[in-house]
C-alpha cells in the first residue's frame, strides 16, 4: 500500500491539473479548448477516433489543438515562458494545457496508426491558428432575399430546407417534445426502398423519393399529409447504374423540388425526372454521365420556368445545366472544374439582380441563373463541399470541410474590383479559420450563425464579425441540416436523437428526442407539423387531432 501511495498522489495532482480546479477560475479554458479537455476523456469520442473517423477526418481533427489559448499561445499571451514558469498559477495552466494537447495527440496518433499513417504533427506540420480573420470592413449592405420555386411556395416546404432553401419556417411553434412510441406521434408509414432525401410538400401532398438495393431501382412516391398513405410511387425508368457509391450516401440522397403542378427530382445516373401531381412521367432529362466519389447529392433548383442542376464531379465533368421545366428540353450548359462537392445551390435576389450562389471546387460562385454565366468567384471553400449556402446580416455564408472554414461574403456588383470576376481580395467580410461542418448546413437568425459539425460540436458565431459567441459539444453525430421555428433549432441526428436548441447566445438544450432509428435526411413541415425521415420511415410529429 505504501508504494501504490505515491504513485496515487501523482496521479491525484496530475488529474488535478487536467481538469482544473481553481485554475479555471483564474485562468479559463476558452470554449475551444474546454470542449477538446472533454474530449479527451470522453469514452464516446474515443470511440469515434479509434473506429469511424476517415483518414480525411482525422486530418482535419487534429488541427483541433490549435486553440485561441492552447500552451503556445497562452505563453504568449501571458509574458513568454520563462514568466509564466516562474508564477506559480501561471505555470500551472500552462502544465495544465500541455497535458490536454499531449493527451489528445496520443489519441491521434492512435487513430493514425489504424489508417497506417503517422500524425501529422510528429512530421513537423503546424496547424493554422484558430480565430476569426477579418477582411473587409463593414460597409453600406445590399439587400438580399430568397427567390421562391413558385409563387406560392412559401405556403409549403417545395424544396430542400423549405420555401427559401434556409430552412427557417416562419412558424411561431413546431413540437418540441415527442417519443418513439407514442407521445405527438400524428403518424408514421414505411417508405418502399431506401433513400436519405428529403420530403416535401405542397397542398395535401408530400413528395420523397427513394431507390432499391444496389440502386437498381428508384422510385418517386406521393403520399397523403393526413395519415401518411401512399397515394402513388413510380419506378422511375431504369439506366446503368453508378458505381462507387458509399452506403452512406445511397442513391437517393437528393431532395426533389416541386412548383405545385410538377415533382422534379434528380436520381443519379437515372437523370431529372419529371412527373405530375397524378403521377404521370411528363419527362426525363440524363444527357450527362454520372461518376463522382461515394455518389451523388446536389438538389435541383426551380428558378421562374427552368430546373438547374448543379453535381460537381472528380471523375466526370461536372454537370451545370438548365432545362425547362415543362418538357426537359435544355436551356443552357456550362463548365465548372471537377470536384467533389454534394451542395445545393440557392437563388438569391442580390440587390437588383437574380444571382444563383453555388459553393463547390474551393469557391463560392455567383450565376446568372438565366444564362449559367459566371458573375463573380470568391477563394475559401475547401475541395470538398456538402453544406449550401445561407445568408443575413447582409451577408452570404460558406461553410465546408472536416472541421473546415467557414467564411462570410459580401455580395456587390459592378466592376472587378465591386463584384465581377475575382472577388476574394475585396468581398471577403471574415473567415472562421476552423469548425465548419463537413455535411450539415449552417443557419442564421437574429444576427448569428449555427452550425454543428458531423462528429456533435455545436457553434454560434456572430454573424456580423465571424466571433466566436459559445461551443459545447453534443454527444452525437450529424448529417442532417437543422431547421427553425419560435426561435427554437432543430438539429435531427444520426443516432436517431433530435436536439432542440434554443437559438440564443448562450447555449441551452431544450429536449432532446429518439425515434429510435438512424436519421440522415434533412427534416420538413406541413401544416405545422413536423416531418422527420428515419432509415426505416418518414414520421409526421405533432399535436394529434380529437376526432
Amino acid at each position: 500500500m505504501r508504494m501504490l501511495l505515491p504513485a496515487l498522489v501523482c496521479w491525484l495532482l496530475a488529474w488535478s491539473s487536467l481538469h482544473g480546479d481553481d485554475i479555471d477560475r483564474t485562468y479559463p479554458l476558452g470554449p475551444q479548448l474546454r470542449v477538446l479537455a472533454q474530449d479527451v476523456d470522453s469514452p464516446t469520442y474515443r470511440e469515434w477516433v479509434l473506429k469511424k473517423m476517415l483518414a480525411t477526418d482525422l486530418a482535419a481533427e487534429w488541427q483541433r489543438e490549435a486553440t485561441e489559448d492552447n500552451a503556445e499561445a497562452f505563453l504568449a499571451q501571458h509574458g513568454g515562458k520563462e514568466k509564466v514558469l516562474a508564477d506559480a498559477a501561471l505555470k500551472r495552466a500552462y502544465e495544465r494545457r500541455l497535458q490536454i494537447r499531449e493527451r489528445f495527440r496520443d489519441l491521434m496518433r492512435q487513430g493514425f496508426k489504424r489508417h497506417n499513417a503517422a500524425a501529422p504533427f510528429d512530421r513537423g506540420q503546424q496547424a493554422e491558428p484558430a480565430g476569426t480573420l477579418t477582411k473587409v470592413p463593414a460597409g453600406p449592405k445590399v439587400a438580399i432575399s430568397a427567390v421562391l420555386p413558385a409563387a406560392d411556395a412559401g405556403k409549403f416546404w417545395p424544396r430542400f430546407r423549405g420555401p427559401s432553401g434556409q430552412g427557417l419556417t416562419g412558424l411561431k411553434s413546431l413540437p418540441v417534445t415527442w417519443s418513439k412510441d407514442s407521445d405527438n406521434i400524428v403518424w408514421r408509414v414505411r417508405v418502399p426502398g431506401q433513400g436519405n432525401s428529403s420530403p416535401i410538400t405542397w397542398a395535401d401532398r408530400i413528395f420523397l423519393t427513394s431507390a432499391g438495393e444496389g440502386g437498381k431501382d428508384r422510385f418517386v412516391h406521393c403520399l397523403n399529409k393526413e395519415d401518411g398513405k401512399l397515394l402513388w410511387s413510380r419506378r422511375v425508368p431504369e439506366r446503368p447504374t453508378e458505381t462507387g457509391v458509399r452506403d452512406k450516401n445511397g442513391y437517393a440522397s437528393a431532395t426533389p423540388v416541386t412548383d405545385g403542378e410538377r415533382v422534379i427530382a434528380f436520381l443519379g445516373t437515372c437523370g431529372l425526372v419529371c412527373y405530375d401531381f397524378k403521377g404521370n412521367l411528363k419527362w426525363q432529362y440524363d444527357d450527362f454521365r454520372v461518376a463522382t466519389t461515394h455518389g451523388t447529392g446536389s438538389s435541383p433548383v426551380l428558378y421562374k420556368d427552368s430546373v438547374i442542376l448543379v453535381q460537381d464531379q472528380n471523375r466526370a465533368a461536372s454537370i451545370f445545366l438548365a432545362v425547362d421545366k415543362r418538357t426537359g428540353k435544355l436551356l443552357w450548359k456550362q463548365s465548372r472544374d471537377r470536384a467533389m462537392t454534394w451542395s445545393t445551390p440557392v437563388v438569391l435576389r442580390v440587390g437588383t439582380r437574380d444571382e444563383l450562389i453555388f459553393a463547390g471546387a474551393e469557391h463560392v460562385k455567383g450565376y446568372d441563373p438565366n444564362t449559367g454565366r459566371e458573375l463573380w468567384a470568391l477563394k475559401g471553400p475547401t475541395y470538398e463541399v456538402v453544406p449550401a449556402v445561407v445568408f443575413g446580416e447582409g451577408l452570404i455564408y460558406s461553410a465546408s470541410g472536416r472541421n473546415g472554414p467557414t467564411l462570410a461574403l459580401r455580395p456587390g456588383r459592378g466592376t472587378r474590383a465591386s463584384g465581377s470576376g475575382d472577388v476574394t481580395e475585396t468581398h471577403l467580410a471574415w473567415r472562421a479559420v476552423r469548425g465548419g461542418p463537413h455535411v450539415p448546413a449552417p443557419i442564421y437568425l437574429d444576427g448569428r450563425l449555427y452550425t454543428v459539425n458531423d462528429f456533435g460540436i455545436a457553434t454560434c458565431l456572430d454573424a456580423a464579425t465571424g466571433r466566436l459567441m459559445w461551443q459545447e459539444r453534443l454527444a452525437d453525430r450529424f448529417s442532417a441540416s437543422p431547421i427553425e421555428a419560435g426561435g427554437l433549432l432543430y438539429f435531427p441526428a444520426e443516432s436517431g436523437v433530435t436536439y432542440v436548441l434554443r437559438a440564443a447566445e448562450r447555449f441551452e438544450v431544450v429536449a432532446q428526442n429518439d425515434l429510435g432509428s438512424p436519421i440522415l435526411a434533412s427534416p420538413a413541415v406541413v401544416d405545422g407539423k413536423l416531418l422527420l425521415r428515419t432509415q426505416e420511415e418518414l414520421v409526421c410529429i405533432g399535436p394529434k387531432q380529437k376526432r
